[in-house]
């Protein structure tokens, strides 16, 4: 063998795993120190985030509950100048109305009142609020009379950042009748909101409606825009930072805070930073260390190398000779007890092989002698398995001909039957007469002969014995033509029947190869030719077969002769199943209906009788599988009949069944499309 080329020496494979164990403890360091830290840090800006949404939300609400306590005693105190001074001078109310709600239920501006001071410093006049402002962001009356407070964005672009709240008043009169209802308007500046939002430089705060709509946000374009928060991405920035939310009260309002993890957490990743510095001095200086103490293990091991490579070669007088006292030495050692051991197996290896030739041509020899007798144990093996063959063909051939066997029997017997109660008995009606016509004309002469014919009918006054005679001879030969109508169809089935015999001995003959001879056929006409065949069987065991054909489309392509074998092994089974129940209370019957769906034709076989139980069921298509005897059947129907469905493009399965009531066979066959229909029926 060539010996291996050093690429990795033990050497660097140390230093490796020094290096990657150092970087690996500092890495989980970093990792664990920096999750730690993350997480207090998170913790701690967190509780911080709270405590300034906590405390600005319940600023905004004590700021809210004032303007609409304002908002009520102008409603109340409207005309009075004190009052309405001293609103003007509020420091967050910029702007009142009062409306007033008509018989038609239209609101009317009865009154307002303004800050001039606001207004200068906004260059603004009264218009602004009921026609500007109002016409693009429309007060919601609907929203006020239905609330206590409503409050929404009234900012609008090159417009002053404000807030629209509205609150609902009913004046009552005598007898607590409500006299007038209206609705108070004002206009809040967001200046205040907006400076406490901003109060803290770590945190991005904003007030939001209960249904998501922005009211004020340090970024202009929110509050201008009226953007709607739930319809919008500005939430799912937030996800990825540290948030908190508090609820406001008046007006059903929502203070959000959220702080970005890069302000959060800056004082972590400079921790880290500054940590890694520190690890790669600390690599460095245990990768320089390592070096050094390398040499001491590599030098040993070398020598030990360049010893196997020379017993590798065959020189096992190779010693080596280590100074150290580790485990290298002893090594050493293991090496050197080793080629001696070595020096000797190989003297007892050289008679070994000497022994074993020997042995070799001997078992040789008798390997010979056992491969004739393999040999000779196939041949016979072969021999069992060809009878086994032709057994199983004999079998098939006797079960697929006993099916038209049996219809052929039955239409023998039927027509003989016939014969013995019908064609024999007008052969000896017309037998009588032509008798009695020798005799008269024997005894009496042809004037005496006719004469007699021309007496009275003992049968019918009315008529003579030659109207009687000539109406049993007509009645005999309509009959006649009738059997010989009826002789023929027989003659013809007979002659099929044994067709169907010919043509399942020629199958058998070639190993029961499936037939490909396959022709466009109408399915139900199929169906009815294979109902005429077993009828004469099913008559005679008193068993009803109905038809029930439901598919509108039934055109398949098929072996007409193999898929009547088929429709014929099944119903026979069936009529077997229903002649095994005993003491049958309702008639025996089976049906034969048919479906559509799915590009395909449904053939459903069902039966009264008495079932398949359990552990049979997963047998009946195994080939030579049967529960009854062997002159009943040869458990080969069932096999060659799925055989020759999935010969073409279909399969035959069982549906349903239950002891004592019936089993049900579903033949599945692909359509043929219209156009392509033949017209074999």
């Amino acid at each position: 063998m060539k010996p291996l080329k050093l690429r990795f020496s033990i050497r660097y494979k140390i230093l490796t795993m020094v290096t990657a164990l150092l970087v690996t403890a500092i890495g989980l360091y970093l990792l664990l120190a920096t999750r730690t830290f993350q997480q207090d840090k998170q913790t701690l800006v967190f509780d911080l985030n709270r405590s300034f949404v906590t405390t600005l939300a319940a600023q905004v609400d004590t700021t809210l509950r004032g303007v609409t306590d304002k908002m009520r005693l102008y409603a109340l105190l409207q005309n009075n100048q004190t009052f309405r001074q001293i609103l003007t001078g509020d420091p967050y109310l910029v702007h009142l109305e009062i409306y007033e709600m008509g018989f038609s239920g239209k609101m009317t501006l009865v009154d307002q009142i303004s800050d001039d001071d606001f207004s200068k410093l906004y260059k603004i006049d009264n218009t602004y609020f009921n026609k500007t402002l109002s016409g693009q962001r429309q007060v919601p009356f609907g929203e006020i009379q239905s609330s206590t407070v409503k409050v929404w964005n009234a900012t609008v672009e090159k417009g002053p950042a404000l807030l629209g709240m509205g609150i609902p008043v009913v004046r009552e009169g005598n007898h607590n009748i409500p006299e007038k209802i209206m609705a108070v308007v004002g206009y809040v500046r967001a200046d205040g909101f907006l400076k406490n939002l901003t109060a803290s430089g770590l945190s991005k705060a904003y007030i939001v409606t209960s249904d998501g709509k922005i009211l004020v946000h340090a970024n202009s374009y929110y509050m201008t825009g009226a953007v709607d928060f739930s319809k919008t991405a500005i939430v799912q920035e937030g996800l990825d930072q540290l948030g908190a939310y508090a609820k406001v009260a008046t007006g059903e309002l929502g203070v959000i805070s959220q702080i970005e993890n890069k302000k959060a957490f800056s004082a972590v990743q400079e921790l880290f930073k500054r940590s890694l510095q520190f690890a790669l001095i600390i690599s460095t200086l245990t990768f320089i260390i390592t070096i050094f103490f390398s040499r001491t293990l590599t030098k040993p091991l070398q020598r030990l190398v360049d010893a196997m490579e020379n017993v590798a070669t065959g020189k096992l007088d190779v010693e080596i000779k280590v100074k150290s006292h580790d485990e290298i030495a002893i090594l050493s050692q293991s090496f050197n007890q080793m080629t001696l051991d070595l020096r000797t197996s190989r003297q007892q290896l050289e008679e070994i092989n000497r022994e074993l030739e020997n042995k070799v041509i001997d078992r040789t020899r008798k390997l010979e002698e056992q491969n004739r007798a393999v040999k000779e144990a196939q041949e016979a093996l072969l021999r069992t398995t060809r009878l086994a063959s032709v057994g199983e063909i004999a079998g098939r051939t006797a079960h697929e001909v006993l099916n038209p066997l049996t219809s052929l029997m039955a239409r023998v017997q039927k027509v003989q039957k016939r014969l013995n109660e019908e064609v024999f008995a007008h052969k000896n009606l017309l037998g009588e007469i032509v008798g009695a016509w020798k005799t008269d004309m024997a005894e009496k002469g042809v004037a005496g002969f006719l004469t007699s014919l021309q007496q009275p009918s003992t049968i019918d006054p009315k008529m003579t014995l030659l109207q009687e005679d000539l109406t049993n001879i007509n009645e005999i030969f309509t009959n006649w033509d009738k059997d010989l109508g009826t002789l023929e169809t027989d003659t013809q089935f007979l002659l099929q029947q044994a067709a169907r015999i010919d043509k399942i001995l020629k199958q058998m003959r070639a190993l029961t190869v499936v037939s490909n001879h396959k022709t466009q056929f109408s399915l139900h006409t199929v169906l009815h030719d294979a109902v005429n065949i077993v009828s004469d069987l099913f008559a005679k065991n008193k068993v009803e077969i109905v038809e029930n054909y439901g598919a509108g489309v039934d055109g398949v392509k098929v072996d007409r002769d193999e898929m009547i074998q088929v429709l014929t092994n099944i119903l026979r089974n069936s009529l077997q199943a229903v002649l095994e129940v005993n003491g049958r209370s309702v008639k025996g019957a089976i049906v034969i209906s048919t479906s559509n769906a799915a590009g395909k034709i449904y053939v459903d076989i069902t039966d009264n009788g008495a079932g398949i139980s359990n552990e049979n069921q997963p047998k009946l298509f195994e080939s030579q599988f049967s529960t009854k005897a062997p002159d009943v059947g040869t458990g080969l129907g069932l096999s060659i009949s799925r055989r020759f469905i999935r010969g073409f493009d279909g399969d035959l399965y069982l549906l349903k069944t239950g002891l004592n009531e019936g089993s049900t066979f579903r033949i599945e066959l692909p359509l043929q499309l219209e156009k392509e229909r033949g017209v074999a029926a």
